[in-house]
């Protein structure tokens, strides 16, 4: 009987001790997760950050309190907001900006813990730096740097470059948000300036049609001048040759009378008068000449 007493005795403090053991462990132990952070804070007053994920320490409650809060990226799209360009066009924007917690500490002391939840207090700030921010940097930039045919006029990446430079230090040493990227999702124009842009991108369009058709032009008299160039080169080939031909068939010409009135002169001149003949004397040729002359001395001849 003794010995079970004394055995439940020890099983009540076992029992008792465990659960000492695992209340002292509920209330000084802080599970940080990946993608979380834990502010510590003792009687108010911040005293630690713990950002790796792993088994934390701190002080139990009431001394010691552990804030969550969530380190993982978030998107948030501003309003559409109406603004100026620096050749005084009317536009609307509307960004987009990925954002996370930077600085645990700033962030709880300048926004709230219960502000690290999405949709918290810190997009409301962050909603008027980036609208603050946009207007100044839009009206610094002409309105072709956002919206132009030509693509060497567009400065888009440029203006989303300034508006990171010109928010993030802010947000980070302000607020304690790590603004990462902000991006143009939107640019609109109101109603009464779209004939305006219409208008300039028209004009555009006449620029380049003029520029491409006098180049075409320029282009096509050099073709053209070429192409008269090579035809009077191969003229002048042709006449060449055909002077050449020429002289070479009159010397063959000369060549054989020349040899058929060596060989034998009297056949020679009696088929000369006849080729004069066939080229003076016509079926409607009336000739009175004398026929002792030649070539008509052979008429004569035929007569008799």
């Amino acid at each position: 009987m003794a010995d079970a007493v004394r055995t439940h005795r020890w099983l009540r403090a076992v029992v008792g001790s465990l659960a000492l053991l695992a209340i002292a462990f509920h209330a000084t132990a802080v599970v940080v997760r990946e993608g979380e952070a834990v502010l510590v804070t003792r009687l108010g007053r911040p005293v630690g950050t713990a950002t790796a994920p792993g088994l934390h320490w701190k002080l139990p409650w009431p001394l010691d309190e552990a804030v969550m809060l969530d380190m993982r990226r978030r998107v948030y799209e501003t309003g559409h907001t109406e603004m100026l360009t620096q050749d005084k066009k009317n536009i609307i924007v509307r960004t987009f900006v990925v954002w996370r917690i930077g600085d645990p500490l700033a962030f709880t002391q300048a926004i709230g813990a219960e502000s690290g939840a999405p949709g918290g207090g810190a997009e409301a700030k962050l909603d008027g730096l980036l609208t603050n921010a946009a207007i100044s940097t839009l009206g610094g930039h002409q309105l072709a740097a956002l919206v132009s045919t030509s693509a060497a006029d567009l400065q888009v990446d440029k203006i989303e470059s300034e508006l990171l430079a010109a928010t993030a230090p802010v947000a980070l040493a302000s607020y304690g948000v790590a603004i990462e990227q902000i991006r143009l999702e939107r640019i609109a124009l109101p109603d009464e300036n779209i004939r305006a842009v219409f208008e300039q991108m028209r004009a555009e369009r006449r620029q380049f049609a003029a520029r491409y058709r006098a180049e075409g032009e320029k282009e096509a008299s050099r073709i053209r001048s070429e192409a008269e160039l090579e035809v009077a080169k191969i003229r002048a080939q042709g006449l060449e040759e055909e002077a050449r031909v020429r002289g070479e068939s009159a010397a063959e010409v000369a060549r054989i009378y020349a040899e058929a009135h060596r060989l034998d002169p009297e056949l020679y001149r009696f088929t000369r008068s006849l080729e004069s003949l066939d080229k003076l004397v016509t079926r409607s040729t009336s000739l009175i000449l004398r026929t002792d002359s030649e070539p008509f001395s052979l008429l004569e001849s035929k007569a008799r």
